[in-house]
């Protein structure tokens, strides 16, 4: 789109939402600043021939511990910069740096030490043990902060575990490890999974965190981001540290950052692992005789007063395939005949390395992983490539850039087939072919037949670049200026088709469908920073104007009935009918911001932000919105009072924040009147024609806007023990007003619907991290950490109506949302035990059958007695882990748990399957008991209940899991150095290894409710290497 200068281009790009309006709120002086960006690159044009240009000088030095000895593999950095090297075996190093610029010298477990470059040539630098290492440098979002003045909500994430551990997504690093943060997934391969921050904020707009990778929105997968390239993942979490991206940020934000190069020589690291998974737990299905018993226990319960049950094989198997099986002795395992061989490998190659001009990081990556039922397989290739070059002392130019192509292409078994697959089912015939109807009921078909028929090819790619530029003015110390420009283009298909097939009593004459998807967006900023010290001091101020854009576009065409199948989904025109039809969105925003960190005498910390919005997606009269928000810190171990207790108490820093934030994640022209066709007949009867015209599919709102989150969050960070044992305690309250939902209206309008802002969210909850050194002495170290979370999630307000005028705001029943309550709930009727024999019946019951509460008490069963049971999302998440290092031998494992939900799994009714053959099958063959005259079960039914009230059986999912443990070897130095080598590791680790759980499904994490989504979970071991050289 240009600089700034360019007006025809800007008044361009900002027709739509208009400048004058944009600018409209905001100070006069801020007007000003915001102005001056415009012309800022011309300036710098003009006063760039006239600058004096500062000398780089080689700079070498050791760095050491408190007690003197070398420190190897420290990090020395220039800062603002990527410039920089690791210290050799001997603490040594050497790299150019010029006077003026700061040095960062940083360790693993010892605090950073800043270094301002004189004129000396040889440095001795010493850093001290800090556990926590609190004085890291963290991301921010548009810049870096030391961690000791950092003054919002911002977690780390340990990267450095995920390349010991098989992590095909970055997310899998987070899962339990970071507070406040939620992460599942389906276990399917490639999936990305849902990443949730602090609860739900919203009824219907998303729910999922903003990602920024290398400064820019991303708008992909998780899974298209190679874990291996990463360097760092910070999530911000309150207001102040969200506040800088504005309408954007009510529900989180994850910074990632990929490497850079690091070494003065070219460092190529090779990093590989082979493995395999396995079931950890599966459904319990019945086998050959536990069915049988369930035959005749049916047949004995359903038998009238008087008849005599039918008991023998021959009869209980009324099926003719299922009696032939029996009489020949074969079985299947529903389980054993879905699965496939499920091995994963992990490739990446990477080459790094800087030069006094130049650092670039250049990466190559390939996963391929099979699931665990037939069909189920990932792979993906990924390529990196991150450049900047120093042209002079002055300007730095560079882009990060990323290519991914994610292949997802197969058909996978059916898992609701596997639930209700007899052991006596007959899956092949005699030439080994698999059998479309396993037993004679024709509803319900082998879950490997569509695997083996259909065809699929679904690969997506992305290919995304972040080009800078940036100038550090050397007239005025501490001023910068950086251009941002990232282009991201998308682009996938996902090609099915279905073969002719006519046996067995199938007459399929063939399907195909082709659908592509494309997606360009690009964003543009501008970034003016000014730090500067005066005495007690210390300012840094950021401004910023940006402006992005996105288009996607879908077509699908799709074609039945074919005379050949030897083109596939090629020729759809030769199908006998055929569909086509397509989609596009288009969508623009402006944004300004301004943010300025002050801290005085270097423990008093104060962070102001504004941020202003404008989105095309809202309505005529809301396409703007400010998000101001503040944070106060306060670092009571830096006063002169704590300096008897500062050997015990090395930190006790206190933050407050507040502030406000948007969620603009709803569909285009939700605001206008978008057209739709329908089809009419049209004439008198005798001469009559269908014709296609347009209706309106939705109420325009002009007042349409983002929603609103108001955040409060106060927090208490600590290091005691000279930082044995550190950690933080926060709290945060955040409010959710002007939801995005759709609201029923009167007909008499010529609507239904309307999408609207109405209703209210209330997030509260408590975070805990805690951290230890627990040994650490004669090369032995063991370390632990943990973290706790609590959530508190309610609905304050709906629409405002009283209906019924009981004086109470109404509910909404069809979308289970109850005022007072959280967001997902399970409203049913009340589990009240099981009629016994003996028991006062009501009319057509039986013994064995659900007891069900009566809620208000009336004397029945109706409607009303429906109640809110319990929630579908945890009320408590707890992570322990421990880490053991003795040498060059390390141990890590890791546990995850949470507690306070339950879910509906509908594999626990057992009442009767509803075909049109065989009544009395169950739907299902899980073996989860139920009641007999002989077993008088108190929680379970008996065969022949109905379930005439349509109930859901709800489990409690929580579960404490030993999620990961890894054991690892890094080879000494001295036998590294003989083989040439820079550093070699071998490591075995695992995944998934044990749960602990009353929950019968595969996986209480994920808790899917529908049967097609209970994919069992799978356990993971892999064995890798790891060599640079």
């Amino acid at each position: 789109m240009g600089l700034f200068c360019c007006p025809d281009k800007d008044s361009v790009f900002l027709h739509e939402i208009g400048y004058p309006k944009f600018m409209h709120g905001v100070t006069n002086k801020t007007k000003t600043i915001f102005m001056m960006l415009k012309k800022l690159h011309v300036i710098v044009c003009l006063m760039a021939s006239t600058v004096l240009l500062a000398q780089e000088k080689e700079r070498t030095g050791t760095v050491v511990d408190g007690q003197g000895i070398p420190v190897p593999g420290a990090n020395v950095l220039v800062k603002g910069t990527n410039r920089g090297t690791q210290t050799d075996f001997d603490g040594n190093f050497q790299l150019l740096a010029s006077e003026g610029e700061t040095l960062i010298f940083s360790y693993i477990g010892m605090k950073s030490v800043e270094k301002v470059i004189g004129t000396e040539t040889t440095l001795h630098i010493s850093l001290e043990e800090n556990t926590e290492n609190l004085d890291e440098v963290v991301v921010i979002g548009y810049g870096t902060q030391s961690k000791r003045k950092v003054t919002g909500s911002v977690s780390s994430v340990e990267v450095e575990q995920m390349e010991s551990q098989p992590n095909t997504n970055v997310a899998q690093a987070m899962r339990g490890r970071v507070a406040g943060v939620q992460f599942n997934d389906n276990g399917r391969p490639g999936q990305s999974g849902n990443l949730l921050i602090r609860g739900q904020s919203s009824l219907t707009a998303s729910n999922d965190p903003l990602i920024i990778l290398d400064g820019a929105f991303f708008y992909g997968e998780l899974s298209d981001i190679n874990p291996a390239d990463v360097a760092s993942m910070e999530v911000l979490k309150d207001a102040s540290a969200t506040a800088i991206y504005g309408a954007r940020a009510a529900n989180g934000v994850i910074l990632i950052t990929s490497k850079g190069g690091t070494s003065e020589k070219p460092l190529i690291r090779f990093n590989t692992y082979a493995g395999f998974s396995e079931y950890a737990n599966t459904v319990p299905l019945y086998d050959a005789e536990g069915y049988l018993k369930r035959r005749r226990d049916y047949n004995i319960q359903n038998a009238g007063a008087g008849e005599t049950p039918i008991l023998d094989v021959e009869n209980i198997l009324d099926s003719r395939t299922e009696l032939l099986q029996y009489q020949n002795g074969e079985t299947v395992d529903p389980w054993k005949y879905v699965k496939q061989g499920a091995v994963q490998s992990s490739y990446n190659l990477s080459v790094s390395g800087r030069t006094e001009k130049t650092n670039y990081f250049i990466s190559g990556g390939y996963v391929d992983e099979k699931g665990l039922i037939y069909g189920d397989k990932a792979s993906r290739l990924s390529l990196r490539m991150n450049m900047e070059n120093k042209i002079t002392p002055w300007l730095t130019v560079g882009v990060n850039s990323m290519y991914s192509q994610r292949n997802l292409s197969g058909v996978n078994a059916d898992i609701e087939g596997v639930y209700w697959l007899s052991p006596y089912a007959r899956v092949r015939d005699e030439n080994g072919e698999i059998l479309p109807y396993p037993t004679n009921d024709q509803l319900l078909l082998n879950p490997l037949f569509n695997a083996t028929q259909r065809k699929n090819e679904e690969i997506y790619n992305n290919l995304m670049a972040s080009a800078f530029l940036k100038i550090d003015f050397p007239f005025l110390e501490g001023l910068s200026y950086r251009f941002n420009y990232n282009p991201n283009i998308q682009w996938g298909h996902n090609y099915t088709f279905i073969p002719i097939y006519r046996q067995h009593g199938i007459n399929n004459l063939g399907a195909a469908n082709k659908t592509n998807e494309n997606r360009f967006n690009w964003q543009m900023e501008h970034i003016v920073k000014f730090e500067k010290r005066i005495k007690d001091h210390n300012f840094d101020l950021t401004l910023l104007y940006g402006a992005n854009s996105l288009y996607m576009e879908t077509t699908t065409a799709e074609g039945r009935n074919f005379f050949t199948d030897v083109n596939g989904w090629d020729n759809l025109e030769i199908a006998d009918v055929q569909r086509n039809y397509s989609s596009g969105e288009d969508r623009t925003g402006v944004s300004a911001m301004a943010r300025l960190n002050y801290q005085f005498k270097d423990r008093y910390l104060f962070t102001f932000t504004m941020r202003r919005d404008g989105s095309s997606v809202f309505g005529a009269n809301n396409k703007y919105g400010n998000f101001p928000s503040a944070a106060l810190g306060w670092i009571v171990t830096e006063e002169p009072f704590m300096d008897a207790s500062r050997e015990k108490i090395n930190l006790l820093k206190l933050r407050l924040s507040y502030g406000k934030i948007g969620n603009q994640a709803v569909s285009p022209y939700s605001s206008l009147d978008k057209s739709m066709f329908d089809q009419y007949v049209f004439g008198d009867g005798s001469d009559t024609y269908t014709g296609s015209f347009p209706v309106s599919d939705n109420m325009p709102n002009p007042n349409l806007k983002w929603e609103t989150s108001v955040s409060f969050n106060a927090a208490i960070d600590f290091g005691l023990f000279n930082n044995r044992i550190d950690g933080t305690l926060e709290y945060y309250n955040t409010k959710t007003t002007d939801l995005l939902t759709g609201r029923s209206i009167p007909t008499a309008n010529g609507f239904s619907n309307v999408l609207t802002n109405i209703g209210e969210i209330n997030n509260r909850g408590v975070e805990i991290t805690l951290n230890t050194v627990n040994v650490n002495k004669n090369d032995f170290r063991w370390t632990s950490s943990a973290v706790f979370s609590s959530n508190k999630n309610e609905i304050i307000h709906l629409y405002g109506s009283d209906a019924d005028g009981d004086g109470r705001e109404d509910d909404d029943l069809n979308n289970r949302w109850f005022i007072g309550q959280p967001i997902g709930v399970n409203f049913d009727y009340a589990f009240d035990g099981i009629y016994q024999e003996g028991d006062e019946l009501p009319d057509g019951y039986r013994p064995g059958w659900v007891r069900v509460k009566d809620i208000n008490g009336d004397g029945q069963i109706t409607p009303e007695d429906r109640t809110v049971l319990s929630q579908r999302q945890p009320k408590y998440r707890i992570g322990f882990g421990n880490d053991f290092r003795y040498k060059g031998v390390s141990l890590s494992f890791f546990l995850n748990a949470a507690a306070g939900w339950k879910a509906p799994l509908p594999l626990l009714d057992p009442s009767p399957y509803s075909g049109t053959n065989y009544a009395g099958r169950s739907v299902n063959m899980i073996d989860a008991g139920y009641w007999t005259p002989e077993n008088r079960s108190a929680t379970r039914p008996s065969l022949n209940w109905t379930n005439p009230l349509g109930m859901s059986f709800y489990q409690s999912r929580d579960f404490i899991r030993l999620q990961d443990i890894t054991i690892a070897y890094n080879f000494t130095d001295d036998l590294v150095k003989k083989l040439g080598l820079n550093a070699l590791k071998v490591y075995v680790s695992g995944r998934n290894i044990y749960t602990w759980t009353d929950w019968m499904g595969p996986d209480p994490e994920s808790g899917y409710s529908t049967i097609r989504d209970l994919y069992p979970s799978a356990r993971t071991i892999v064995g890798g290497l790891d060599i640079s050289f």
